[in-house]
């Protein structure tokens, strides 16, 4: 069984009438490869923030692809208001 075989039938157990996207596999394998740290750190964060934001604006996936990132948003103040600002310039300019 191929790895997006297996993410999709994780997936279906959720939501059954939606595909896996190519986006959302890689996400889930961004993941996996950070699953071995206990937390994101700030520096993280910012290094991924502008993804995060696209994502959540267009897709509105962004909390389930990278769930680290949300986790650390809950957490850490500075890095949410960050991440507000960002997301307020991006919905501005998606508006236009």
């Amino acid at each position: 069984m191929k790895l997006r075989d297996i993410i999709q039938s994780v997936k279906n157990k959720v939501n059954p009438r939606e595909e896996l996207s190519n986006a959302a596999v890689l996400g889930f394998l961004r993941v996996l490869e950070n699953m071995d740290k206990d937390d994101v750190t700030c520096d993280e964060l910012y290094n991924q923030l502008d993804e995060y934001v696209e994502r959540e604006v267009s897709v509105h996936d962004a909390a389930h692809i990278m769930p680290l990132i949300r986790e650390h948003l809950d957490v850490c103040p500075g890095c949410c208001e960050e991440y507000e600002a960002l997301l307020n310039v991006v919905e501005k300019q998606e508006k236009k």
